[in-house]
């Protein structure tokens, strides 16, 4: 008795193991600092392709993914840092085809289609349609600041996160201005001390006083230079941006190229 009491025990335990790890692998794709290139590869009368071959590489980096299309002829290159990247897709019998260089944004996906072509006597390479931006989740109205927007618009006093003053319906909230401080950023008549930042997927934010970490009575720790891009989400966005009543800023760094360059710039 005591052994048929033991062993339907180990079966619901490794059954409750086993749902866990299925339900973990839809969130290894997940991550709010990243975003995603998706796509189909077709042939030319319109049916898709399984098992063609997908390279995709970072323009500053030079960094290289690959993977193989499914049986759907759909690819999906997934958490890849913010940043421009191109595609080259070749499979037998067809001509290579180069995408356009695609734009990947932070917490975003690009899907682009490729139709390939029958490779005669003579091999040529073609160009894909022209991508586009799409949003897989409601995630309600959000914006994204790129990074000629942080570089070359003016700010009063240098915080970055003053431009998401662009965004509708962020304004400054009143109850935390004073002579140093432009106040907290509120969105939608939500408190600004309600509103959560992220930077590089990590929590950014200052337990104690309820504001982003280095607050806004202090400069701000980030230097305009050192952000590629951010984006101002309502609270509407999904579980892996975290807690927040009020918008989710969520920010990217530079994390450096093969590219060399500098700037400079005096403040008065």
């Amino acid at each position: 008795m005591r052994r048929a009491a033991v062993v339907p025990g180990l079966v619901a335990l490794a059954v409750v193991v086993l749902a866990i790890i299925v339900l973990a692998v839809p969130c290894l794709a997940q991550d709010s600092s990243t975003g995603s290139i998706h796509g189909t590869v077709f042939d030319p009368s319109i049916r898709r392709i399984a098992g063609a071959s997908v390279a995709l590489g970072n323009s500053a980096t030079g960094f290289r993914y690959q993977q193989t299309t499914n049986g759907q002829g759909q690819f999906a290159f997934e958490l890849l840092p913010p940043g421009e990247y191109t595609a080259r897709v070749t499979s037998e019998g067809m001509s290579p085809q180069l995408s356009r260089t695609l734009h990947v944004d932070i917490g975003g996906v690009t899907d682009i289609p490729f139709q390939m072509m029958l490779a005669g006597a003579r091999e040529s390479v073609t160009v894909s349609a022209e991508p586009k931006a799409v949003e897989t989740q409601p995630r309600g109205l959000s914006a994204v600041i790129d990074e000629r927007a942080i570089l070359n618009l003016r700010l009063n006093g240098r915080r970055f996160t003053d431009l998401a003053l662009l965004t509708p319906g962020v304004t400054q909230d009143p109850r935390g201005s004073n002579s140093t401080s432009n106040g907290d950023l509120a969105f939608g008549g939500i408190r600004g001390f309600q509103t959560s930042y992220l930077v590089d997927g990590a929590d950014n934010n200052n337990a104690f006083f309820a504001q982003a970490r280095g607050r806004y009575r202090a400069p701000y720790q980030f230097s305009n230079e050192v952000i590629q891009e951010f984006r101002v989400s309502p609270n509407s966005v999904s579980a892996e941006s975290g807690r927040s009543g009020g918008a989710v800023v969520n920010v990217v760094t530079k994390s450096g190229s093969n590219k060399f360059h500098g700037t400079g710039f005096y403040y008065l």
